[in-house]
């Protein structure tokens, strides 16, 4: 199948004219306790962010701050060049326009530590729902979209197949074909690798490799320091809610400049 089609506008002038997330300033707090201090970051078109740090430092809460599956307390986002409106509320910001909302995580295909598929509808099903639900698109164009990504993740074989007779590589492999499915502007991985068993890592994180050399934009939250070192454009160490430090990977792994990064890699024998 062609799959030409498929995927972001890498050619538009316009779309590498500015990055397609931007995030300033990013705060959440939970009650009294500070999750995220202040974070900051930019993704352009083709660019693969990791986001490394020990358990705690905030780095799952700052993804979903991105598609606003967590409404930060302070800050400003910019999405596809779009301003999202969010306004002070009792508790943190809140958002101004909730079409707005649902237009932007649609440009933001998540993928979460648990595969999240639904367990009465098989793999086909599963990554045909939101290009029909939430898109609006036909079901025949829907199935030839859904046919084409799970060829591309390796599992055209199991389409008919349901999640539970499935590995966790397998249905992560799935929930990856569902996210792209969607079209999205931009990937976010949430740890996608960190509830598979040591022998299936490997094959899902072939899979994201490969997005990363087709030019995919992708954050990718994660503890696999050989990949976030290999594959990133950019790499971002969280300690305690703040950017510790930030760079290029072959710098930040090679040269670190924190003491805290230098520890961390320590623990992770990178």
């Amino acid at each position: 199948m062609d799959g030409g089609q498929h995927g972001v506008d890498r050619d538009s002038e316009a779309a590498g004219a500015q990055p397609i997330i931007a995030a300033q300033r990013i705060c959440k707090d939970f009650g009294s306790l500070s999750v995220l201090r202040g974070i900051s970051l930019e993704a352009a078109n083709h660019d693969v962010i990791s986001i490394i740090g020990a358990s705690g430092s905030g780095k799952s809460t700052f993804l979903r701050c991105l598609n606003l599956l967590e409404m930060p307390t302070s800050g400003s986002l910019r999405i596809g060049g779009e301003d999202l409106d969010l306004r002070p509320g009792p508790q943190g910001l809140v958002a101004g326009d909730r079409k707005q909302v649902r237009r932007i995580r649609a440009m933001l295909g998540m993928v979460f530590q648990g595969f999240n598929l639904w367990s009465h509808m098989n793999v086909l099903d599963n990554v045909m729902a939101g290009p029909v639900h939430v898109q609006g698109r036909s079901k025949a164009e829907a199935r030839e979209s859904a046919e084409h990504y799970l060829q591309r993740v390796g599992l055209y074989e199991k389409r008919d197949a349901y999640p539970a007779f499935m590995s966790g590589g397998q249905q992560q492999r799935a929930a990856i074909a569902r996210a792209l499915a969607m079209e999205p502007a931009a990937v976010l991985f949430d740890e996608p690798t960190s509830a598979l068993d040591p022998e299936l890592v490997g094959e899902v994180l072939k899979v994201i490799r490969g997005l990363a050399e087709e030019g995919r934009t992708m954050i990718v939250v994660t503890h696999e320091m050989a990949f976030a070192r290999d594959v990133s454009s950019k790499v971002l160490f969280l300690h305690k809610g703040e950017v510790e430090e930030a760079g290029p990977p072959g710098e930040l792994f090679r040269a670190p400049r924190s003491e805290r990064l230098k520890a961390f890699l320590t623990r992770a024998a990178v």
